[in-house]
C-alpha cells in the first residue's frame, strides 16, 4: 500500500486475451497471486468464447473482466482491454503464460531510467523445458525473406542473455509498452487478427523514435498456441497471410519487391510442396487462401488509434 510519503510506483495494466481456454487463463491469472509488484491491475479480455466458463477470475484479486461479445482476433481483443487500461505502462501478456513473482520490476524499472524505450520484452522459457529459451531478443526481419532471428531460439540457458540489450523486435506474449507510445502512434493493427501485429506495432513505434529492448532480468514461461493450436490450417493461414500483409506495409521500392519475388517463386511453393508431401491438403488451402485475401486488400489503411 502506498502512503503520502512513499515513492510513487506507477500503474501498471496487464492485459491478457482469453478464447476458449478458461482453465488456461485461470492459471496465468493464478500465478499472480505471488506477485510482488504492488500496483497492477489484471485486464481480462474473453474474446466471444463459446466453450468453457472464464467467469471465476472475477475471484481473484486486481482482476477485471471484460466480454467483447464476439471474437475480434488477439490484436482486436488486446485492443478492446487497452482501451480500458489506466496504467502509466501496459503489459501485453499471453493467457498461456505463467509468471514469476518478481517479473515486474525489472521491465518497469528499465523504463524508469530511460523515457525513450517505448517497449521491453523479458526472456521467455517454454513451459515445458523451464530452462529452454523461446525468446531473447531478435534480430531486423530480413527485407528479402521477411523473416526474423530469434535470438538464445532452443538453447539451454547458460546464463548469456541475462543482459538487458536494444531489440530489434520485441515478443507478443509478454511485451510492456509505454501508454505514450499508444498515444502516439495508436494500437494494435487488427488487419492482422493475429500473428505478426506485434512486429508491425514495433516498427511503427521505432518510426516514431521508440526505441525497443530485451531484458534477461525478467523471464516467463510460456505455453505458446494453447489456444490456436501449433498446426492447425488456421494459423497456417495467418502465418502466410500476415507475413505478406506485414511485408507490404512495412517495405517499399525495391526492398518488396525482392520480398515479393522470393515469397511468391521460392517460400510459397517450398512450403507447398512440404505440405503436399505429408498430404496436409488443408493448409495447402490455407496458403492459397492467403494469397487470395492480400490480393482482395490492396488498399490497406494504417488508422488504429486509442480511440477508435
Amino acid at each position: 500500500m502506498q502512503t503520502p510519503e512513499t515513492p510513487k510506483i506507477p500503474l501498471v495494466s496487464i492485459v491478457s486475451v482469453n478464447w476458449n481456454k478458461p482453465e488456461i487463463t485461470l492459471d496465468m491469472v493464478k500465478s499472480f497471486k505471488h506477485v510482488t509488484y504492488p500496483n497492477y491491475e489484471l485486464i481480462i479480455v474473453d474474446n466471444g468464447s463459446t466453450m468453457g466458463d472464464i467467469d471465476p477470475v472475477k475471484n481473484y484479486p486486481h482482476v477485471k473482466l471484460i466480454k467483447t461479445g464476439k471474437n475480434l482476433g488477439f490484436a482486436g481483443g488486446t485492443n478492446a482491454g487497452i482501451r480500458r487500461a489506466k496504467g502509466q505502462y501496459i503489459l501485453l501478456l499471453n493467457n498461456d503464460t505463467i509468471v514469476p513473482p518478481h517479473f515486474l520490476e525489472p521491465m518497469v524499472e528499465l523504463m524508469e531510467q530511460d523515457i525513450h524505450i517505448g517497449i521491453v520484452s523479458p526472456k521467455i522459457y517454454y513451459f515445458d523445458s523451464p530452462q529452454v529459451i523461446q525468446f531473447a531478443g531478435t534480430t531486423e526481419i530480413n527485407k528479402i525473406t521477411g523473416r526474423g532471428h530469434k535470438i538464445g531460439y532452443l538453447q539451454e540457458d547458460d546464463g548469456s542473455y541475462d543482459q538487458t540489450v536494444p531489440t530489434a523486435l520485441t515478443h507478443g506474449a509478454c511485451m510492456m509498452v509505454r501508454k505514450q507510445v499508444f498515444q502516439e502512434i495508436g494500437l494494435l493493427s487488427e488487419l492482422y487478427f493475429m500473428y505478426y501485429e506485434e512486429y508491425d506495432f514495433c516498427e511503427r513505434a521505432k518510426k516514431a523514435g521508440w526505441t525497443c529492448y530485451y531484458t534477461g532480468k525478467s523471464y516467463i514461461h510460456h505455453r505458446e498456441s494453447m489456444s490456436m493450436g501449433k498446426h492447425n490450417p488456421m494459423k497456417t493461414y495467418y502465418m502466410f497471410r500476415n507475413r505478406w500483409l506485414y511485408m507490404r506495409r512495412i517495405e517499399k521500392g525495391w526492398n518488396y519487391y525482392l520480398f515479393l519475388l522470393y515469397f511468391l517463386t521460392v517460400s510459397i511453393p517450398k512450403n507447398m510442396f512440404a505440405h503436399l508431401f505429408k498430404r496436409e491438403i488443408t493448409h495447402v488451402q490455407s496458403i492459397f487462401k492467403g494469397l487470395i485475401w492480400n490480393m482482395g486488400h490492396l488498399q490497406i489503411q494504417q488508422n488504429e488509434t486509442l480511440d477508435s
